[in-house]
């Protein structure tokens, strides 16, 4: 295998292994978002706070945890594809590559839309009386 492919090679591989650890680590996030919702729920009187506010807040947990899941699942793919590119010398092909990159635009707007979200839950939370 040629230094520049193998080069991009480590790259594609050390670049998923980070992925795929922020993407636990957000997945973590949620589940702790979703705990700490649910404590709030138990200890707030329910006609203080809009019911559908948070329903939304929880909605939006779930639909991370998709998201993350449905990456998480891609990384592995791209992975998987990647190694059978190395067992038969067709490394990074031009299908693969494609995949990366839509898998690349889709950790940016996970990375994006994750970020607005934890700003968004965080204010709704410092917001309640309760707290």
């Amino acid at each position: 295998m040629k230094t520049e492919k193998y080069r991009q090679l480590t790259d594609v591989h050390l670049l998923h292994r980070i992925w795929r650890s922020e993407l636990e680590l957000a997945l973590q996030e949620v589940n702790f978002w979703e705990d700490l919702l649910g404590t709030l729920n138990e200890a707030i009187d329910p006609t203080s706070i809009p019911i559908d506010t948070w329903q939304t807040e929880i909605s939006q947990l779930h639909h991370f945890r998709r998201w993350i899941k449905r990456l998480l699942n891609e990384i592995e793919e791209v992975n998987e594809q990647v190694a059978l590119g190395v067992r038969f010398d067709q490394v990074l092909d031009k299908d693969t590559r494609q995949n990366h990159q839509y898998l690349r635009e889709e950790m940016d707007s996970f990375h994006s839309d994750f970020r607005t979200f934890k700003n968004h839950i965080r204010q709704y939370l410092s917001a309640q009386p309760a707290l």
